[in-house]
């Protein structure tokens, strides 16, 4: 039986929750090659998979909900820094200080630092936390949203994300774009172990991988998962 996440809105109806990440594979992905260069070569241990191929990618991407704008966002670069405007409320976003100024800012971003206001509030099945991260794998949005990790099972009221923004851009960052994607995970207790005794399997499912031309991981070793 599947577990429950649940979300609600506080502000504008018309304005979609998050759903499920599967929902927003970027076109880049569905343009990828199976194999790099078009056919597959394989030979002296060597192979061209291509992105396609790699399961734990996809899954990545198209695990959890995604959150996306509501209305579109112009930035425009002055000669105070970005300007960022946008249509439609309620606001997607607010400016203002750095939470922590020996926070590194990732590369290629601007040191100003944004959030995006969130209208949702998310509740899970008790024993259960959500972690908020960036959209898996893109790498291609122009800004970097951080991560946090949430004990939702109380009902996360709404709150602010920050993130940072790519240097130099200038443009639309259209309705639809993810801004962050939600991770619900049960809360279990952990210990760290060196085992030894776990290399031979791991050295047999590296021979059986190898010794197929393609798709040993996803056939036989990958589960499927359901987020809807």
């Amino acid at each position: 039986m599947s577990k429950k996440i649940k979300f609600s809105i506080q502000g504008n109806d018309l304005i979609d929750i998050p759903n499920a990440a599967k929902k927003h594979i970027p076109e880049w992905y569905r343009d990828a090659e199976r194999f790099v260069g078009g056919n597959m070569k394989i030979g002296n241990g060597t192979s061209n998979h291509g992105l396609k191929l790699c399961m734990p990618f996809l899954d990545a991407m198209t695990s959890g909900y995604t959150a996306f704008l509501w209305t579109d966002i112009i930035v425009e670069q002055t000669e105070l820094g970005p300007k960022l405007q946008w249509r439609l409320g309620p606001d997607p976003i607010e400016k203002r200080p750095r939470i922590n100024k020996t926070l590194p800012t990732p590369a290629g971003h601007d040191e100003d630092h944004y959030a995006w206001k969130s209208l949702f509030n998310i509740q899970t099945p008790k024993g259960y936390s959500i972690l908020i991260s960036h959209p898996h794998n893109r790498f291609d949005l122009p800004f970097t949203t951080l991560s946090g990790i949430v004990d939702s099972d109380m009902t996360m009221a709404r709150g602010n994300l920050p993130f940072f923004l790519k240097s130099g851009f200038e443009g639309i960052i259209p309705v639809g774009t993810p801004i962050y994607q939600v991770m619900p995970f049960k809360r279990e207790n952990w210990q760290s172990e060196h085992d030894k005794s776990i290399t031979d399997i791991a050295i047999k499912n590296e021979f059986d991988t190898t010794r197929r031309a393609f798709g040993w991981y996803k056939n036989f070793k990958w589960n499927r998962k359901s987020y809807e």
